[in-house]
């Protein structure tokens, strides 16, 4: 009887130990979870000064490097070596953290910097949903604990140990272990290792002591190595934070080695300084031969443009400051493979962006942004290129210009007409009449009245020109169709800025203005809610309806403003939301009236993260619901399915017009490197 008695006696002890220790992981997970509500961010705090040091080596090149964003200064030349410093001054935003470049010094030619992407790695927001923009999931926010394992052991000296470790194998998430402050749920340091976009990293962190500056890293320690078809590079970061001393504002992107001798804390590793030795001594061979070889011995300027500007330019991402950084210039790479894209009904589509703003002032800017891309099923360039004065941030007051030609429409009225005025002897199946392009300027003022209501008005103009203009000439047809309209809308938002917004427009067609040859009156009503379901699930809608109440025989085009075909393919970011993906072109201009809608389902890990090998790489998974009714289609639907990962954007979609089988297809995007 004794020995049953310690029996149940030692079981119950390990039940309540083990209960006891499940209570004390879930407080502490809780704590930490918590943490960052807890602590004060007054706005008001100061930048925050930073050092980071660098190294890199190539093991293996070849010429396909030359794809990788930034990684230009790596595949030209001889040298495999590179290492540098920097100085920056972290400031604080209404968006976030911003750091401001002060002091780059180093071996790499001209001072660029190589594989940007990482370095947010040495800034970890370990308490939001998403480590950094890459997308991968923080262990510490409490939202993605659905998909982590943790365990929790309490260490001597009145600390705890949290180890985690990813449920799936998944490139979104990470891997390793953190001291924690049991009482407070403060991160003390942590240890990550993950992988993304074809690197894989190891970051050590020590973490501030206290208040805001606990959010951000003290010091950080991180190993990196990126493979791609053959290539290898390697590189180390270190990094400090809060160091004493501020550089005046007016010192920008300094190339002087004497001012980072003083700032620099700590000594030189010595491979790091080996390689400045070495750029010393050549660039003090490079200065005696400047003195002493023949002028037409020397490298030619063309030579030095067409290499260290036009190829830097034509392989990278540019952005170029503009006055005292008040405004800015960013240029995509003039020439990529990966910036191809192709959908079963557009074809293959290049597209290239072009991003600039000045700011005039805390409440006044100006935007320009030029979007094209060339479809070689259409053999055109598309363009799309608005230009936008703003005079009020705060009510999103602003004047846009508004020039492209992206919508290219099918009209069949327009060969008919022309076939009740010309020749029978003409053999019209053998001519094309029915495709036209469309060169449109929109000019538009806007202002919100309040966070319900806002109000725009300006005008329209199109030009639309036969795609086949010898056979138009064959039949004596019309080289243009022009039309011109002043427009007004309202926008209602009955939640405010975080509900549905309702938009209705009033388009009227005037003759005689521009030359314009057509007379109209359009109505449309568009309505889209995005409700973030949590911080990883999103719920897109749309719904909307659009007729005209007026029109006389010349108006051959139809053309809504929130139903038309766009042939430059977003494919990042999901441009596919909200859109129908296998309509046919002459649906979209054939129509008195229209009535749509789609819907959105977005979420990182759905199905096929589950899936061996395959899901460890998806990184969000769509589902698309779109319908239609018009005067042609009633019902057609389009059911589809996408993913992303880090190499592409994949789309499959399926249509049904009158509830048969009307179509299959697919859409394809490039996503690697998109967030570099």
């Amino acid at each position: 009887m004794y020995k049953r008695l310690m029996l149940v006696a030692m079981l119950w002890s390990a039940v309540m130990s083990a209960a006891s220790r499940s209570n004390v992981d879930t407080l502490v997970m809780s704590r930490v979870f918590d943490y960052c509500h807890r602590v004060e961010t007054d706005t008001t705090v100061p930048g925050i000064n930073i050092y980071t040091r660098y190294y890199m080596n190539t093991d293996r090149r070849n010429p396909l490097l030359w794809a990788v964003p930034t990684m230009y200064r790596v595949m030209r030349g001889k040298r495999r070596e590179f290492a540098g410093e920097t100085w920056s001054r972290l400031q604080h935003t209404a968006d976030g953290v911003e750091p401001r470049l002060q002091v780059n010094v180093g071996t790499m030619p001209r001072h660029r910097e190589v594989m940007t992407n990482v370095q947010e790695l040495l800034r970890p927001r370990l308490y939001d949903v998403y480590l950094t923009s890459a997308g991968m999931l923080s262990p510490f926010h409490r939202i993605n604990a659905i998909y982590y394992r943790y365990e929790v052991t309490r260490m001597s000296g009145g600390t705890a140990e949290v180890s985690f470790r990813p449920r799936v194998m998944n490139t979104q998430l990470v891997r390793g272990a953190a001291m924690v402050d049991p009482a407070s749920g403060r991160v003390i340091s942590v240890t990550l290792f993950g992988e993304f976009d074809m690197i894989r990293f190891s970051l050590s962190s020590t973490m501030g002591d206290s208040g805001r500056v606990s959010l951000y890293p003290q010091r950080c320690d991180m190993t990196m190595r990126f493979g791609f078809l053959g290539n290898r590079f390697e590189a180390d970061y270190y990094s400090e934070y809060t160091l004493p001393t501020t550089l005046p504002d007016s010192i920008d992107n300094s190339h002087d080695m004497a001012l980072m001798d003083s700032l620099r804390p700590g000594v030189l590793p010595e491979r790091v300084e080996r390689l400045y030795a070495i750029k010393d001594s050549l660039d003090s061979v490079a200065e005696a031969e400047h003195d002493t070889v023949q002028t037409e011995k020397r490298p030619s300027l063309a030579k030095q443009i067409l290499w260290d500007s036009f190829a830097d330019h034509l392989l990278n991402r540019t952005r170029m400051r503009l006055g005292q950084d008040e405004g800015y210039i960013r240029i995509d790479p003039l020439f990529n493979p990966l910036y191809f894209g192709y959908s079963s009904r557009k074809g293959v589509v290049y597209k290239v962006k072009v991003k600039a703003g000045y700011d005039f002032s805390d409440n006044s800017d100006l935007y320009v942004y030029f979007k094209g891309g060339y479809a070689f099923k259409w053999r055109q360039f598309y363009f799309r290129v608005p230009v936008r004065w703003t005079f009020n941030k705060q009510r999103r007051g602003y004047v846009e210009l508004l020039v492209g030609n992206g919508n290219r429409i099918t009209n069949s009225s327009v060969r008919d007409r022309i076939k009740e005025i010309s020749r029978d002897s003409i053999r019209w199946n053998e001519l094309d009449l029915e495709y036209f392009n469309d060169l449109h300027i929109r000019s538009e003022l806007h202002y919100d009245v309040n966070s319900h209501w806002s109000v725009h008005g300006g005008t329209v103009f199109h030009r639309r020109s036969p795609v086949d203009k010898e056979s138009f000439r064959a039949v004596h047809g019309a080289m243009d169709y022009r039309s011109f309209a002043p427009m007004v809308g309202v926008q209602w938002r009955p939640w405010g800025w975080k509900g549905v917004v309702i938009t209705v427009d009033y388009e009227r067609g005037i003759k005689g203005v521009a030359k314009s040859e057509t007379e109209y009156e359009r109505w449309e009503a568009d309505a889209v809610w995005m409700k973030q379901l949590n911080p990883l699930r999103l719920l897109s809608v749309r719904v909307g309806a659009g007729l005209y109440t007026n029109r006389d025989n010349e108006a051959y085009f139809l053309d809504y403003a929130n139903f038309n075909s766009e042939h430059i393919p977003g494919g990042w970011n999901d441009d596919w939301s909200g859109d129908f993906q296998l309509l046919d072109d002459h649906y979209y201009n054939a129509s008195k009236y229209y009535l749509r809608g789609n819907i959105t389902y977005e979420t990182p890990l759905l199905l096929l993260y589950r899936l061996p090998w395959v899901g460890r790489f998806v990184e969000s998974e769509r589902i698309y619901i779109n319908a239609l009714k018009s005067t042609q289609v009633s019902p057609y639907m389009e059911y589809g399915y996408g993913f992303t990962n880090r190499l592409f954007s994949m789309g499959i979609f399926m249509a049904t017009n009158k509830l048969k089988f009307d179509g299959f297809g697919f859409r394809f995007g490039f996503e690697l490197f998109s967030r570099w």
